[in-house]
């Protein structure tokens, strides 16, 4: 998957939330990225998140933590604390289990996430609507639209087997969550941009 296409985007959003007069948004311009561990594929989440960012304002700092763990959520919300405490007002966890310790110390703090993989916000749905409403949104890795082609290009005998291909956004193989909580909590200017 090419995370980095759909981090560029969550880039763009977290500069022009970080800029921006929302409500948990301060006038410092700092965003923040939490890694699980250092890892190719969370560098690449990192590296389209810096890119997508600085491409709307060449100013923003972005603040980079790792957790050292996959699974520590205690740990994530420590390090996403330390962040937020530095002025960072919306941070993207690519930490799997252990980012979810960022979600709620954004809660605690008043604070934004973006979330990653799946449509984090549709986790808390119905359940925590306090955790739901700080994931913006979330950069998705669209696995079942990849299946979906995979099985296509098989049934039309153009599935290259034994091949490599990278599915980014023009595959539909990468995304953001654009859900009820995107539409409701990220005003009209950033979503255009977006």
């Amino acid at each position: 998957y090419k995370q980095n296409e759909a981090s560029y985007l969550a880039g763009v959003l977290a500069a022009m939330v970080t800029t921006s007069d929302m409500p948990n948004a301060n006038p410092d311009k700092k965003i923040g990225f939490v890694g699980g561990e250092v890892h190719p594929i969370i560098s690449d989440f990192l590296v389209g998140y810096v890119e997508g960012a600085l491409s709307v304002d060449p100013e923003i700092k972005v603040y980079v933590s790792y957790i050292g763990s996959w699974d520590n959520t205690a740990q994530g919300k420590e390090v996403a604390l330390a962040q937020y405490n530095q002025g960072v007002d919306i941070l993207f966890p690519a930490a799997e289990q252990a980012g979810l310790g960022c979600v709620d110390a954004a809660v605690e703090q008043g604070k934004y996430i973006v979330g990653v993989d799946s449509d984090q916000a549709l986790l808390f749905k119905g359940v925590s609507e306090d955790r739901a409403n700080v994931i913006l949104t979330s950069v998705l890795k669209e696995v079942g639209n990849s299946l979906v082609r995979a099985v296509g290009l098989h049934q039309e005998g153009k599935l290259g087997w034994g091949s490599f291909e990278g599915l980014g956004l023009t595959e539909a193989g990468v995304g953001l969550a654009k859900n009820e909580y995107y539409e409701k909590n990220v005003p009209q200017n950033i979503r255009d941009a977006v």
